[in-house]
């Protein structure tokens, strides 16, 4: 499950606002810092305020540089791009941070540099910055969704204005019926009959006709139709 999902296609917009982006990564830093207190901050017996600044003014520029520098020419050269493309991304992003914080602190505090020290802001960073990967990566997925959904179902009703649809009805008195194609709504099956629901007016009508869904399906001869079950 987790698998496809990593695996699905995640279109990137062309004008992607990383300056957005920075700001909201700023903030984050900044609340982590400031209320949060990690890295033993809550010991610090100075102006905390002033000295989460450089701090946050790191994140609102590492951001920006990666994002026109580096993230933007990487989907350029990668023919789909895919939700495990944005998170490893996204944590690398985040190990971008986590050097420029490790500098930060050995100019601020001039702390001897050691291995151990950048490790341990590293940790910290994925510790706290993979939930929120996870969490924005999924977020922004379906709203990407519901965007093309809301593009799809604009373009259908423009595709669909001033187009009617027959339906046939093969009993001996039956009468066919012709619909405007934005009126229908389902067809659902009933033994030898096919119930077809569709708007006049205001109102949900249903007309009985003595038909089948595949012929239903082979009169509407749209491929935004589709069988789902014994409806469609």
């Amino acid at each position: 499950m987790m698998k496809n999902f990593f695996l699905r296609s995640l279109p990137q917009e062309d004008g992607g606002n990383w300056l957005y982006a920075g700001l909201v990564a700023g903030g984050i830093v900044f609340f982590i810092l400031f209320f949060l207190r990690p890295f033993g901050l809550g010991q610090y017996q100075g102006n905390l305020f002033v000295l989460t600044l450089p701090f946050t003014a790191w994140a609102v520029a590492g951001t920006y540089a990666y994002g026109w520098l580096a993230f933007k020419p990487w989907v350029r050269h990668t023919a789909t791009w895919r939700v495990w493309h944005q998170c490893v991304a996204i944590l690398l992003l985040l190990c971008l941070i986590s050097l420029g914080n490790f500098v930060l602190d050995w100019i601020w505090f001039e702390s001897e540099p050691s291995m151990d020290h950048f490790l341990g802001y590293t940790y910290e960073t994925f510790l706290i910055g993979i939930p929120i990967t996870l969490t924005t990566v999924a977020l922004d997925y379906q709203k990407r969704l519901r965007n093309r959904l809301a593009t799809l179902l604009q373009k259908d009703e423009a595709a669909q204005v001033g187009q009617t649809i027959t339906f046939h009805d093969s009993s001996v008195r039956g009468e066919d019926l012709t619909l405007a194609m934005a009126d229908f709504l389902y067809a659902e099956a009933q033994k030898n009959f096919v119930d077809i629901y569709f708007l006049n007016g205001d109102r949900v009508e249903h007309r009985q006709l003595r038909a089948t869904l595949a012929s239903v399906l082979a009169d509407a001869k749209d491929r935004n139709i589709f069988q789902c079950h014994r409806s469609f």
